[in-house]
């Protein structure tokens, strides 16, 4: 048994620390190894087997594991971060990404998700063309015909309205590669849908990225070509 004579204490390896072995028992080393000093907020964590190391601390930060399991001190320094994992390495921070229709204000300690969203967007079309753009409505309002384009590119889900309104009626013209659909009925390539009374109306969905755009909603008689 250990006793307060030096020459009965046994003899470690460098950086072993003692430990009591038990009533009846002699003291023993431990065979992991410890550092001589630390810091102020340092974390120790097994670096290897039987090695125990500081781990650096940092201001506003979570601690996490890296792809083999290594402690990762990452800092949150930035209003609106969160710790994103990843099938390559450590978790990251980072901040959210809006998408469409949607904002995202970040905080101290908050972050606010809200629709941007307000509806269709309506244009008097006094003039007779105008290249449409998406998720936008417009009111053909003019004496003569007014000519409406699809965009060349359009993504996945957007949408176009026309109302009617000037004598002239309107035209819903596609581009070459274009189709529109109403029902059983198809456009050519580069063909249109056309009212055949001032007050008919049309809203289309592109269903294929920039080709297929499939008629939602009508009004009249459309003329497909």
């Amino acid at each position: 048994m250990t006793t307060n004579s030096g020459s009965n204490i046994p003899t470690g390896a460098s950086g072993t620390i003692l430990t009591g072995g038990g009533v009846g028992s002699n003291s023993v080393f431990t065979t992991a190894t410890y550092p001589a000093t630390t810091t102020v907020s340092q974390l120790l964590y097994s670096s290897s087997a039987n090695v125990v190391a500081g781990l650096a601390t940092a201001n506003r930060a979570v601690v996490t594991t890296n792809a083999t399991g290594v402690p990762v001190v990452t800092a949150l320094a930035t209003d609106g971060q969160l710790i994103i994992g990843s099938t390559a390495g450590a978790p990251a921070a980072a901040t959210l990404t809006a998408g469409a229709g949607v904002t995202i204000t970040n905080g101290s300690n908050s972050i606010t998700v809200a629709t941007s969203a307000v509806g269709t967007t309506w244009t008097d079309q006094t003039t007779t063309t105008v290249t449409m753009t998406a998720n936008n409505g417009y009111i053909a309002d003019n004496a003569g015909l007014v000519t409406l384009t699809i965009p060349a590119t359009a993504a996945l889900g957007a949408e176009f309205t026309i109302a009617g309104k000037g004598a002239g009626g309107w035209l819903l013209q596609a581009n070459t590669g274009q189709t529109i659909h109403l029902g059983s009925s198809a456009t050519s390539s580069a063909g249109s849908l056309a009212s055949t009374n001032q007050w008919d109306g049309v809203k289309i969905v592109c269903v294929t990225a920039n080709t297929i755009f499939a008629v939602v909603s009508a009004v009249g008689n459309l003329t497909v070509v």
